[in-house]
């Protein structure tokens, strides 16, 4: 029994003895794991849009929280168009939609890409970002309005005029002091959708040339198209137009009458004489951008 024990002893000291004089070694235990918050801080812009795309999806592993800021604020700065883009839309969609107190942080940045010099940027922070705040400063009202005003892509347009809504009286101090500072026809065409009610003076933005083209879809009437559109030419001579000839867009029963206008007193005379005409319907308005224009040329071709 003793020699027993004494053995079990002796091999209980050599395992000790030999984990005491193991060699030491440099070989790494294994790769250490990056968060998604770290790497939309040191990563280069493939891995940061790689890291966005996965909040997008829905994989940080632990919800979006206040831990992301410091990322989507390097984001924010990276040269990479769509990792700015992205970063705009996330902000709005995890810090400021919903969110009677929207973080400042996310706001201040939203600002900041309000202002991006890529038209993207500045798409998703308006739209996804600075539209959804609740409780508007000055600031953000007048960024709202200057982007109404130099941007009129129909969709960015009208998400900002339904944003403004319940802000009307900033709404109308801010324009009011826009247009007395300069008879500025972007600001006078957006005017009325935004405060509600025409501005003072109006009359005499109308011999002015609109800042860019409207465009005016009629609904077609019946199977020739060719004398439908020779009716509303018809009626435009009426009402005192004449040098704005429709164009038809569209084959058989489907086809639909183009009218662009170039100058302000034009646009209000057909906005007024059609907006509930028995005959001639306008189905939609929008103000063209150059973008949009190419897009509608395209169509056309085809």
């Amino acid at each position: 029994m003793i020699k027993r024990t004494l053995c079990l002893s002796l091999a209980a000291a050599t395992v000790a003895l030999a984990q005491t004089n193991a060699p030491t070694t440099n070989a790494p235990t294994g790769p250490k794991t990056i968060s998604l918050q770290e790497m939309l801080v040191i990563g280069p812009s493939g891995l940061k849009l790689h890291s966005l795309a996965m909040i997008t999806q829905g994989k940080a592993k632990d919800g979006v929280d206040e831990s992301f800021l410091p990322g989507f604020k390097v984001c924010s700065e990276d040269s990479a168009t769509p990792v700015r883009s992205v970063t705009a839309r996330l902000l709005g969609q995890h810090f400021v939609e919903g969110k009677e107190t929207p973080n400042p942080e996310a706001v201040s940045l939203l600002i900041k890409l309000g202002q991006d010099e890529s038209s993207d940027v500045r798409y998703s922070a308006v739209y996804h970002g600075l539209t959804q705040i609740q409780n508007k400063s000055p600031e953000t009202v007048e960024l709202l309005i200057d982007v109404a005003v130099s941007n009129r892509e129909q969709g960015l347009y009208e998400r900002i005029i339904q944003s403004l809504e319940g802000d009307r009286e900033q709404v109308v101090r801010i324009l009011d002091k826009k247009l007395k500072d300069g008879d500025d026809i972007a600001t006078y065409e957006i005017y009325e959708d935004l405060a509600g009610k025409k501005p003072a003076g109006a009359e005499k933005y109308l011999d002015m040339p609109s800042s860019r083209p409207k465009m005016f879809i009629f609904k077609g009437g019946g199977d020739d198209a060719e004398a439908f559109k020779a009716e509303l030419e018809s009626e435009l001579d009426s009402i005192g137009i004449e040098a704005l000839e429709p164009s038809i867009s569209g084959v058989g029963e489907n086809y639909v009458l183009l009218l662009k206008t170039y100058l302000t007193k034009d646009r209000i005379a057909i906005e007024e004489a059609f907006a509930d005409h028995g005959k001639f319907k306008i189905t939609q308005e929008m103000w063209l951008t150059p973008k949009l224009e190419i897009q509608i040329d395209a169509m056309r071709q085809k």
